[in-house]
């Protein structure tokens, strides 16, 4: 899916400086999501890989193995890449295309937060958040109401 991974789109973007603690796995972190009990960021590393992680769990895939689907997650509009997705504690998932990061997390709605490359928006009783560039989130997220800073 990801031939080379210094032509990302992904690898492109500004990220995060000030951010918690990353796992081994990851290089760069582009976002921070919070809603309810959850204190999210989203990473990749140059190699291809694609995450996300907590304080206490990490999950990510491998964008270079991996053909993917062409697939766009419920809750998001824009266009159909392929994607490859994984998820935890069956409340989180993320999907990971060449051109964004599609993350879902069920059952949470409270004080939801962004910073970095990303927005967000409460959808069916949980928050939809974007990572990519301000095109791909405004295609995937056009009613984006949670944004950096606001």
């Amino acid at each position: 899916m990801l031939k080379d991974p210094a032509q990302w789109p992904l690898a492109k973007l500004k990220g995060l400086t000030d951010h918690a603690e990353l796992p081994d796995e990851a290089e760069r972190a582009l976002a921070q999501i919070r809603v309810g009990s959850y204190d999210l960021i989203a990473w990749i590393h140059s190699s291809g890989l694609c995450g996300l992680s907590s304080s206490d769990w990490s999950m990510h895939v491998d964008m270079t193995e991996s053909e993917g689907e062409p697939s766009r997650d419920e809750g998001f509009s824009g266009p159909t890449e392929p994607a490859v997705g994984s998820s935890s504690e069956s409340k989180v998932s993320l999907f990971c295309t060449p051109t964004r990061m599609l993350i879902r997390v069920e059952g949470e709605t409270s004080r939801p937060f962004i910073s970095g490359e990303a927005v967000a928006q409460l959808v069916d009783g949980g928050l939809n958040a974007v990572v990519g560039s301000q095109e791909a989130r405004e295609e995937s997220l056009p009613g984006a109401n949670v944004t950096p800073g606001g």
